[in-house]
């Protein structure tokens, strides 16, 4: 019998981690090995605990390194998936902080996107743990058909850069060949026998060797994970993304929705109980991970309820189908809807399984209720229904912003001074807070998608803002991210200026959208002005105004203050003045045709003028000032004030003294922290902070002192 051993390495990775776990067992160090995956990982079918190839892998690093203080954890459980693997690894793997980790669900998952997603979740969740363990991967095979799900599952192996082998690749031929039998190696084509542990252990041992010879070894920096984003740029002086623990992760930005990685587990001892009629929990110790069916719930009776309070977007229920026959059958609703029946009778004969079922998979997020009725208990049950565990997970987290910026001949310094902004120059006129336009990028600060530009996220993950329909269409009227926020520091006039609408921008600017804005006004001198209208009665008066540079009877110019609140209609002739500091929504568009600019230079020549598309797109005669501008100075603490809403988008102001907390249902949430600090769904924030609640954030909590405009579609 040979084995292609060299076949069965299907990515080496960075062996970085790996090779520094070689090192300190070299020098006699401690270390923990685990294993984390199902039955072949528990060592299902092995003789004896010791045959199984978890123990035979150990084995091999107690005979390598004989003067290391090695620890082995086994945490297989037979007949479970990686989407229980999310819930599970913290406390079943990374409780006991191993130093190497082997995962693995190839013959437990299938191949599909939802596993992958889970799959994905394990890698994470294990990658992320504070000690930087080393993680490698390989997948097992259905001995009769070769099937698995290491399609999938490479995939993110070569995502996350972890060595993987294959069973596939090494074993499975010997069988396709002839070379030897199935039943030399296992009974039922799913699980090893000893020899086939022996085998299995055998293709991860000769990888682990290679890389421990330095035979094959590569590091981070010198390869290309794929999908993988490196971080740009500086962190701006204000704190970004500090969550409570103050940690950002470091990994690539998922390949998948990634709505599992922060699975939790509820059983008796952690779970939200709102209601109980007939069950009973279970208190019994769980002495070991395989003791599956403890620190839940059992119910004998029809019409027995249990209805809990979980928080996400995707749900699964545990519970036990039994071989004693016939066995009880529930129904599980979410929001008082019929989600899944679960049948406790398993027509198996090896044994009782541990059963996960789907209740809500990219759901709307946010609180639900899970309801666990009991719908059929025969008189003769030999064993009651054992619910296990309900599992959420799904939960958003906010997307903190690295700002763009853009020097300008009008700019200034507050946006450094005021906002502690990180950038150089005397000339800072704007601050492109949350932006996907090419002419001033935003990039995720920190978190999942560190580094990713929101262009680029906007297209890669369009379930981040409710843009991904079940069967994956787009949802939402909008081919780019359809808003664009700025703080401008204006130290001098901006131009006088207008913006035309979509339909003359598709038009005349290469299918860009039209530029809709509106202000708030952070703070302005004594007797601050902006430009905001014309007097031209019609379109023949425009014309002569303009081009006769008749500007003290065209411009029209209004008193403003701190706190007041003005909105630019396409076609609005307007101009921020001098010493006056404003937020701006807008849509995402970068179109401003310039009527007037004083006559100034910018290095020694005038500034483009744009009298004809100016014209073409002004409105004649200007609306009223008066229908533009309204006062928000002193807004109700801990409320929400909408200051104004159209087709385009929708801002409101928020002003939090304390705690308050309001419920949201829009595609995504973008929001600009204007002053104060606090917290915002568990994450610090400050002044200058900006950022966008992804899709499924059903909630916005909030501690502290401070203001906010928030803004949506």
């Amino acid at each position: 019998m040979s084995i292609n051993y060299e076949a069965g390495i299907k990515n080496i990775g960075d062996t970085t981690a790996l090779k520094a776990a070689f090192e300190r067992a070299e020098k006699g160090e401690s270390l923990t090995i685990a294993f984390l995956g199902g039955s072949i990982t528990q060592g299902s079918l092995a003789s004896e605990p010791s045959k199984c190839y978890a123990a035979r892998v150990f084995a091999w690093w107690e005979k390598t390194f004989p003067k290391a203080r090695l620890t082995f954890v086994n945490a297989g459980i037979g007949a479970t998936d990686s989407q229980f693997g999310c819930a599970r690894a913290a406390e079943d793997v990374l409780s006991y902080n191993p130093d190497v980790i082997s995962v693995e669900y190839a013959v437990n998952d299938m191949s599909t996107p939802h596993y992958m997603e889970t799959y994905e979740g394990v890698v994470r969740k294990l990658l992320s743990a504070p000690n930087k363990p080393a993680v490698y991967t390989f997948y097992n095979v259905c001995y009769d058909n070769g099937s698995s799900a290491e399609l999938m599952h490479s995939r993110i192996a070569r995502h996350y850069n972890i060595p993987a082998f294959s069973m596939q690749s090494t074993i499975y031929p010997l069988l396709l060949s002839g070379e030897i039998e199935n039943r030399e190696i296992t009974p039922d084509d799913l699980h090893p026998n000893d020899i086939g542990h022996d085998m299995v252990a055998s293709v991860i041992t000769y990888g682990l060797d290679k890389i421990r010879k330095c035979e094959v070894c590569c590091k981070a920096e010198n390869s290309k994970a794929e999908g993988a984003q490196a971080s740009s740029g500086d962190d701006t002086s204000a704190s970004i993304c500090n969550d409570a623990s103050g940690s950002c992760n470091k990994l690539p930005a998922p390949l998948t929705a990634n709505a599992y990685e922060d699975s939790v587990r509820y059983r008796n001892k952690n779970a939200d109980i709102i209601s109980n009629e007939g069950w009973t929990a279970d208190t019994e110790p769980q002495n070991h991970i395989t003791d599956i069916f403890k620190n839940g719930w059992t119910a004998t009776k029809k019409g027995a309820k249990i209805a809990f309070k979980v928080s996400g977007s995707c749900i699964g229920v545990q519970y036990r189908r039994t071989i004693k026959l016939p066995a009880p059958v529930a129904v599980a609703k979410v929001d008082g809807k019929v989600a899944a029946t679960l049948d406790g009778n398993f027509d198996e004969t090896w044994g009782d399984k541990l059963c996960l079922d789907t209740l809500l998979d990219h759901g709307k997020g946010g609180e639900h209720i899970v309801e666990i009725e009991i719908v059929d208990a025969p008189e003769k049950s030999e064993l009651p229904f054992y619910l296990v565990s309900v599992i959420a997970s799904g939960n958003p987290k906010p997307l903190f912003l690295k700002p763009a910026f853009a020097h300008t001949i009008w700019g200034g310094t507050r946006l450094r001074e005021d906002y502690g902004y990180d950038e150089p120059g005397d000339d800072i006129g704007e601050c492109w807070g949350i932006s996907a336009h090419k002419n001033g990028e935003g990039i995720v600060a920190c978190g999942a998608y560190e580094g990713v530009k929101l262009s680029e996220l906007w297209n890669t993950h369009p379930e981040l803002f409710g843009n991904k329909a079940a069967d994956g269409s787009r949802v939402l009227p909008y081919d780019r991210f359809p808003l664009l926020t700025k703080i401008i520091d204006a130290k001098a006039d901006l131009s006088i200026q207008v913006h035309p609408d979509d339909e003359y921008a598709k038009v005349n600017e290469n299918g860009s959208f039209g530029k809709t804005e509106c202000w708030y006004v952070l703070d302005c001198p004594e007797n601050g002005t902006l430009v905001v209208g014309h007097n031209a009665k019609d379109k023949a008066e425009l014309s002569d105004m303009i081009k006769n540079g008749k500007w003290d009877k065209f411009i029209r110019e209004i008193p403003v203050k701190k706190g007041d609140f003005i909105q630019i209609d396409p076609g609005t002739v307007h101009a921020i003045k001098g010493g006056i500091l404003l937020l701006e929504t807008q849509q995402n568009s970068d179109i401003t045709y310039r009527v007037y600019d004083y006559d100034r230079l910018q290095n020694g020549k005038p500034r483009e003028l744009h009298i004809d598309k100016s014209i073409d797109v002004i409105t004649v005669p200007a609306k009223s000032a008066s229908d533009s501008i309204k006062s928000f100075a002193n807004t109700e603490a801990n409320a929400v004030t909408e200051m104004y809403s159209c087709k385009y988008y929708t801002v409101s102001k928020v002003s939090v003294d304390g705690e308050f907390n309001f419920a949201i249902d829009v595609p995504f949430l973008c929001v600009s922290v204007l002053s104060g600090e606090g917290q915002l769904n568990g994450y610090k924030v400050n002044k200058g902070n900006h950022l966008i609640l992804p899709a499924g954030t059903a909630k916005v909590e909030l501690k502290g002192k401070m203001e906010l405009i928030i803004s949506n579609v």
